[in-house]
């Protein structure tokens, strides 16, 4: 059982006094450049000043204070009432003054000073390791953003309406564990928590309690671990809209919006019992998590003055993001700002971030754009090193904590970590194959060779097929850190990539890199370029990984961008699919189930035990010009790991290839069962005999199929090779 005890080493924490048996809250606040800093206490979250401010004691660079609990005021703490707070934070642009008044402009110097600091008291703070936001600065109003921001209402108290930071006692919890399973053997379903069950028709549809009512099903989906969607707190509303969440505001905090319980305080609770019920369907929960920026910073209109000032900026601009000389935040993440995951307190807070999460159950991280983290620079210069930054300590970080990470091909009791190896811009950004070996990784070689195999054969060779069959060996020294996958949240839909020929126009533009093919309308082609693409991705060494809509065949109608519509372009229908899907669907979940079952995939004999041919039963030589020549539109391999063996066969070309099946297992009396054929839907889990005739047996398959084939026993022929080997010789 996991125990859900919920202490940071920052933020607000329970305390307990053993000897006098009085019960008190810890205030930590970590503000390296702060001088002063005052905490704000309220009976609610909108409406009402604060009903005490405790100025806070300095102790290197954090601030400290306790609030013992007894009194009027905090009698119901203890009984689970939510205590509601904030910060404010001066320093160096805003000094402290002991008349100051919220709302003053005493001791202001400048909105920003030249070491980029932007100390603003008037705006009240929430708690960066808050483990709940009481609202949004949206739920105020549309125009109250003005009153968050650095530029005419600078000098304006906002206590009245900002977000507070919530405290709430909770009872803790045990979650079951999961069985010990290595993240290669894991078959991981990419989804968005709302998208999952807003169109179940139930109460609790698009919540983490419809999410763990869904539990069962995603089981009969055949994923064994579900990767989510950013679930820590945004605001939804942000801008156009930011229905996929990656704009984060709390590290610690799950987005409410998700909590069918709107009750203050609650929404921790819901999320535990969520972990809880997939837990108990043995169903592992994977975060994708976003540290590379936040959903705070970012400058209007080009003036670096106007900026919004939640938490962050307010507690220590200067030590939370990167900028540059001239006050500007960098933004290699595409996203406004990018975090300074090289100083000190952003990489306190990613490590505590994760350590929370894990006492929460979750057994696994996925890091959005995590060449970030890998940058040891605080200032607006970018160097990457795996062994010097937060991504090579991360794992020593937590193991000092008593937490486990495993390796890839580890099963153990622990967590995994898997990184998005680039991030959108600047010198070196692209790492694949280059974090810690701890780390699994998603791979766009992968992602982009799968789908040019269908939709765009001639700009594929063999050579880049092998290399993703056999684990991407050329680009991890472990072939089992490579997360294979041919479509994400980023990008067309598995139905999408097969039916359009370029993005549709969205909201903020599309990703250039995108392969797909509309083929012409050829539907025939359409399917078997689907059933190819999953096929591939069956057959290729390392994690396989799909979106949970990708298995029923949704689509965004062509929306390759679809980040901020909360709508039916996003919810999945995983119940009423049309007869032309159903077939396909079919498809998809027996072969993720055969990949599960088949432990040839799950062994590195796999890929040192291939065999690769021609159509003439020959082997391919390991000359690379010879694997790069275009008019190679055929190969076949075998392979085994002493229990079982499969042949697999590719035709990438416009004709019919007939080929001939390996000889040698023809000639131990061993026969080709057919699991199945690209052609069509037809499924074999224990495969069909395949009737070869004659010396040199032969198969032919139709132009852009894959074929496999279990190679097995015949009892019939394993007689008729024993009687040749051991016949005597003719008498003379």
């Amino acid at each position: 059982m996991i125990k859900t005890t919920s202490n940071t080493r920052f933020g607000a924490n329970l305390n307990k006094d053993t000897e006098t048996g009085n019960s008190f809250i810890d205030f930590k606040l970590f503000s390296k450049n702060g001088t002063e800093a005052v905490l704000c206490l309220f009976h609610k979250p909108k409406g009402e000043e604060s009903f005490l401010s405790i100025k806070m004691e300095k102790e290197g660079d954090v601030f400290k204070t306790s609030l013992e609990l007894s009194g009027a005021d905090f009698k119901d703490v203890l009984n689970g009432k939510p205590l509601y707070y904030g910060y404010r934070v001066f320093g160096p642009n805003y000094k402290y003054t002991e008349s100051w008044t919220p709302g003053s402009k005493k001791g202001f110097i400048a909105k920003l000073d030249k070491l980029n600091n932007r100390f603003n008291p008037n705006k009240l703070a929430y708690d960066p390791y808050t483990k709940e936001l009481s609202h949004l600065h949206s739920d105020i109003s549309d125009n109250s953003l003005k009153f968050f921001r650095s530029n005419e209402f600078y000098f304006e108290d906002n206590q009245k309406i900002a977000p507070k930071s919530v405290f709430k006692i909770n009872n803790d919890i045990e979650i079951q564990k999961t069985s010990k399973r290595a993240l290669v053997d894991e078959i991981i379903g990419e989804v968005h928590l709302k998208s999952l069950t807003a169109l179940s028709g139930k109460n609790h549809a698009g919540t983490y309690k419809g999410a763990g009512e869904f539990a069962s099903k995603i089981k009969s989906l055949g994923i064994t671990m579900v990767e989510f969607l950013p679930v820590y707190e945004f605001d939804h509303k942000e801008g156009i809209g930011n229905y996929w969440g990656y704009m984060p505001l709390c590290y610690f905090a799950p987005h409410k919006q998700y909590s069918f319980n709107q009750n203050d305080g609650e929404v921790i609770v819901e999320f535990r019992e969520m972990i809880n019920a997939l837990h108990k369907e043995d169903i592992k929960v994977c975060l994708d998590v976003v540290y590379n920026h936040t959903g705070e910073a970012r400058i209007y209109n080009g003036n670096k003055e106007d900026v919004n000032l939640f938490s962050y900026a307010l507690i220590d601009n200067a030590e939370y993001y990167k900028s540059n000389n001239e006050g500007f935040y960098v933004e290699h993440s595409g996203c406004c700002n990018d975090s300074n995951t090289a100083g000190e307190g952003f990489k306190n807070l990613i490590t505590d971030s994760l350590e929370y999460w894990i006492h929460q159950g979750v057994d696994a991280f996925r890091f959005d754009l995590a060449t970030s983290l890998m940058d040891t620079k605080t200032n607006d210069e970018v160097y990457y090193d795996k062994n010097k930054s937060i991504v090579g300590h991360l794992k020593e970080e937590l193991e000092t904590r008593g937490i486990k990470v495993n390796l890839p091909d580890e099963a153990a009791d622990g967590v995994n970590l898997i990184a998005e190896p680039w991030t959108c811009s600047g010198h070196n950004a692209y790492q694949l194959g280059n974090f810690p070996e701890f780390f699994a990784e998603w791979n766009d070689i992968s992602r982009n060779t799968i789908r040019a195999f269908s939709c765009r054969p001639n700009s594929v060779d063999f050579l880049a097929i092998r290399h993703i069959l056999c684990g991407s060996c050329h680009k991890f020294d472990n072939p089992k850190k490579s997360v294979n996958f041919v479509s994400c949240h980023d990008g067309f839909t598995l139905w999408d990539l097969n039916s359009y020929d370029k993005k549709s126009p969205s909201t903020c533009g599309g990703s250039e890199w995108e392969i797909s093919s509309s083929y012409g309308g050829d539907k025939t082609l359409r399917d078997k370029g689907v059933r190819n693409e999953i096929a591939l991705l069956a057959l290729s060494y390392g994690c396989f990984m799909i979106q949970a809509e990708d298995i029923v065949l949704h689509s965004k109608e062509g929306n390759n961008n679809s980040y901020n519509l909360d709508n039916s372009v996003n919810y999945i229908d995983f119940e009423n699919l049309t007869e032309e899907k159903q077939g396909l669907s079919d498809f998809i979940k027996n072969l993720i189930d055969f990949r599960k079952n088949q432990s040839i995939f799950k062994n590195e004999l796999y890929i040192k035990n291939m065999e690769f041919y021609g159509h003439l039963a020959r082997p391919l030589p390991d000359i690379l010009p010879f694997w790069t020549l275009p008019e190679m539109n055929f190969m076949s391999f075998m392979s085994n790991n002493g229990k079982e063996t499969i042949f697999a066969a590719m035709n990438k070309g416009r004709n019919k290839v007939k080929f001939i099946l390996p000889r040698e297992a023809i000639k131990e009396g061993k026969s080709f069962y057919v699991v199945f054929d690209t052609k069509n839907n037809d499924f074999h889990k224990d495969g069909v005999l395949y009737k070869a005739e004659g010396k040199e047996p032969t198969y032919t398959m139709e132009p852009h199929t894959i074929v496999l084939m279990l190679i097995k026993e015949n009892k019939w022929n394993l007689l008729k090779y024993l009687k040749n080997l051991f016949k005597f010789p003719p008498r003379h």
